[in-house]
């Protein structure tokens, strides 16, 4: 109806109008200099308006259709850069897998920029690299990672680190550790690996404090976190005591705690570390004051450990210990054994005979076997041995 209206309207102004135009075109003027002139009619002037107007309108509408089959073009080739990207990221991460390192690094380092995961195919292309053992590459690779993706620097670094213990670079993944841990200081996988971390740099009074100090943020159980415990000290220990033997002892004197101190396996953990590094007397002088303080049968099997010249006093402390305690089996097994170390080979048989009775074990029939024989004893000897291989086929 509108439309009815407006073209209604523009005829009656062309009747009305119309006339009166025609009757008076007017005229136009224009000069450019002194030489150049251009004279017309309004109407004409107007109607030369009019077409040029429209002109630049069709000039405009193929400007943007020009403009958007560029974009159009533009825009496919993006998308089929990024369907190549795509692809050789596909193919790339399963040369990865089948073990093909050198293909693989070449795929993803070349589709990283272009893929939808930038950040993720430079990791898979550093790990190729690393498996060449390029590690500068590899290193290069994850510094585009982490710029690649904002707020992946965490994510990054732990592969990194990762990557450094699996190539054995542990001062590096110390370093990248520490740097991340400025940064996440609550992130409880940085914590997890600087307990992988410190064991390979033998920092092992920094894995305790560490184990210590964040024992509630692990997800060890309390037999797995007991079992860590113990190895860091016995490994501790064992540092220790290679520096000098007076550190451990002034160590376990001062700085380890009483329960410790009372517990069986870290007693055996000292005296282990005590005898591999050559300590044997400090091992004697602990063994005498345990075992006259707090008497331990399982302490026994380290006397024959020990690589001291004088017996005597663990001789003369076990012999006591004969009238007291009422396990004796093991007390005359250890005596027997330092009596050989002694060259008191009768006194080492008659304890042997007596262990026996109680502890029966093929080393100690042979043991006996062998000092009888050396003592004219054949046919005891020979009794002996038959009794140890009865005993060995009745296992």
């Amino acid at each position: 109806m509108i439309r009815i209206v407006i073209i209604i309207s523009a005829l009656l102004a062309g009747l009305i109008l119309g006339p009166e135009i025609s009757a008076n075109k007017g005229y136009i003027l224009i000069s450019f200099d002194s030489y150049t002139t251009y004279e017309t009619t309004i109407i004409n002037a107007v109607f030369i308006a009019v077409v040029f107007y429209f002109l630049l309108l069709l000039a405009e509408w193929l400007l943007r259709k020009l403009l958007s089959m560029s974009s159009l073009t533009r825009g496919w080739f993006g998308q089929r850069k990024t369907r190549k990207a795509q692809k050789n990221s596909l193919l790339g991460m399963w040369a990865l897998f089948e073990g093909k390192s050198k293909q693989a690094q070449k795929l993803l380092a070349q589709s990283a920029k272009s893929s939808e995961t930038p950040a993720l195919t430079y990791i898979a292309a550093a790990r190729a690299a690393q498996q060449q053992h390029k590690y500068d590459l590899r290193d290069e690779y994850l510094q585009q990672a982490s710029d690649s993706q904002k707020g992946g620097q965490l994510a990054v670094g732990l592969v990194w680190v990762e990557l450094q213990l699996k190539a054995k670079q542990y001062e590096n993944a110390l370093a990248t550790l520490e740097a991340l841990d400025k940064k996440f200081a609550k992130n409880n996988r940085i914590s997890e690996l600087y307990l992988s971390v410190y064991p390979a740099l033998d920092k092992w009074q920094e894995y305790l404090d560490l184990l210590h100090a964040k024992r509630n943020f692990f997800s060890f159980n309390d037999l797995e976190f007991a079992t860590m415990q113990l190895d860091g000290y016995r490994q501790l220990f064992k540092q220790l005591a290679l520096h000098s033997g007076e550190s451990l002892q002034s160590y376990w004197e001062n700085k380890a705690p009483r329960w410790m101190r009372k517990e069986l396996n870290y007693q055996k953990a000292l005296l282990d570390a005590y005898i591999e590094a050559d300590h044997d007397k400090l091992a004697e002088q602990f063994l005498l004051e345990k075992l006259h303080k707090q008497f331990s049968l399982p302490l026994l099997a380290y006397l024959e450990k020990l690589d001291i010249s004088d017996h005597y006093p663990l001789i003369l402390l076990l012999e006591k210990k004969l009238k007291k305690e009422p396990q004796t089996g093991l007390i005359h097994q250890a005596l027997a054994k330092l009596m050989v170390k002694e060259n008191k080979t009768a006194a080492a048989i008659e304890h042997l005979k007596v262990s026996l009775v109680t502890l029966p074990n093929v080393d100690d029939f042979a043991l006996l076997a062998n000092l009888l024989e050396k003592e004219d004893f054949p046919a005891q000897a020979n009794n002996y041995y038959r009794q140890g291989l009865l005993f060995a086929a009745s296992r």
